[in-house]
């Protein structure tokens, strides 16, 4: 309850770096065989990659080993906002989803809430506005980084981002869309 009252949404940084530990899988395994993740996922597909903008350039969190593997030795954390703030976090989350993790069932129809590729939206902005099931699980996540900033007095921010400028910044197939980013740091001092 107290991790719940706390979470806010804080959108000043000090630049203070975060420990190693601050990223990290809770078990070692989940349903399927897969390593297990805090924040659920449809048909546990886990289709959301994060990918994490430190000042040093940016990695692409691999929850199995619990790493961070080199992407990019660019620091692209002002990129993932407008407000110069996230650019003063110690990280910034960005989370793609990757299409190809979807389920197709043998007849060829998506599982329910997933348009198939050809569909209006697949791919973009889902079609009459509904979110996708990868939609609905990055905000999954993006409510459990909350909670987990919250217990550790840590500053947490999730907001919209360049997909286009950020997919091609990181070389995304065309199969991964970006969906959207969360600052990440401690707050600043006042």
């Amino acid at each position: 309850m107290q991790a719940l009252m706390e979470r806010k949404t804080t959108r000043e940084f000090s630049g203070e770096r975060l420990s190693p530990q601050a990223l990290g899988v809770n078990r070692p395994e989940g349903p399927r065989g897969r390593p297990g993740r805090t924040a659920p996922s449809a048909m546990n597909l886990q289709e959301i990659d994060i990918y994490v903008a430190l000042p040093e350039g940016v990695y692409l969190y691999e929850a199995g080993p619990n790493r961070l593997a080199p992407i990019l030795a660019r620091d692209v954390r002002a990129a993932t906002n407008r407000n110069p703030a996230a650019g003063q976090a110690s990280a910034c989350l960005i989370f793609v989803e990757d299409t190809e993790r979807r389920a197709v069932p043998p007849a060829g129809t998506p599982p329910p809430g997933v348009p198939p590729a050809s569909a209006p939206g697949a791919g973009g902005a889902p079609a009459g506005g509904s979110p996708t099931a990868g939609e609905v699980d990055c905000g999954f996540i993006g409510q459990n980084v909350y909670l987990y900033c919250a217990s550790e007095g840590l500053a947490a921010w999730f907001y919209s981002t360049d997909r286009q400028g950020l997919a091609k910044t990181l070389s995304l197939r065309p199969g991964q869309r970006v969906l959207y980013s969360q600052a990440v740091g401690h707050p600043a001092r006042r």
